[in-house]
């Protein structure tokens, strides 16, 4: 039991190593300040359309609150806002960029979540070690106690992890779950979660293959 518990740990370790390899990770600890996050699907096009117009961030900045582009209630919500997406916008070249604007849905969808995962490494390592793991071993389904052991897991590794309240690691779990199934990445299925990679489009999976920079694309989205 101990040599399969540690055959265990070096195969997420592998994984973990393999997708952070020549990467620039914004964050190198676990945050949990994605309890506000979404997928902001309608957010992110409308940055990443001004931007391949040549617009520089204050000038969509300025538009964007100007014309209240993201039809927000007040201002303070804007401010908030914004620097969520945009941030997210900053791991895509130009290429990426025109994918996710004028791509099939599930291009789009990839994209979206591949921005999201890029800056969050929580659930990253969630999508890692629990989702493409049990991918990998012809596990078709992630069950709840799958993820208990997850937050277990991270509890016992990381300090900052077990600072959390109990309030906080059940927000953190609804909003990471919520953000994987509206990436159509897993499907509930009662109080289990269907794994399902995302389909990528001929174009955006060779795009993906020639960038080196990119081909965690591939992984992150269960393409690998």
């Amino acid at each position: 039991m101990v040599k399969s518990m540690a055959s265990l740990g070096r195969t997420k370790k592998k994984i973990r190593t393999k997708v952070e390899k020549g990467w620039d990770v914004v964050l190198k600890i676990y945050s949990g300040g994605f309890t506000a996050e979404h997928l902001y699907r309608n957010e992110m096009k409308i940055v990443v359309d001004l931007q391949l117009q040549g617009l520089s961030r204050e000038e969509i900045k300025a538009k964007i609150f100007e014309e209240n582009l993201f039809h927000c209630r007040s201002e303070a919500a804007m401010k908030d806002l914004f620097p969520r997406v945009y941030r997210r916008t900053e791991f895509f070249d130009r290429q990426l960029k025109f994918f996710l604007l004028n791509g099939s849905r599930s291009d789009q969808n990839a994209l979206l979540l591949y921005g999201f995962l890029k800056y969050f490494k929580f659930p990253r390592d969630f999508v890692l070690e629990v989702v493409h793991y049990h991918m990998k071993k012809f596990k078709t389904t992630v069950t709840e106690g799958n993820i208990h052991t997850f937050f277990e897991e991270k509890e016992q590794q990381y300090e900052q992890v077990r600072n959390w309240t109990d309030k906080t690691k059940y927000k953190l779990k609804q909003v990471m779950l919520k953000i994987l199934v509206d990436a159509e990445l897993l499907a509930k299925n009662g109080d289990e979660y269907e794994i399902k990679p995302i389909p990528l489009s001929k174009e955006l999976r060779e795009y993906a293959e020639r960038n080196e920079s990119y081909r965690d694309l591939l992984l992150l989205t269960l393409n690998e």
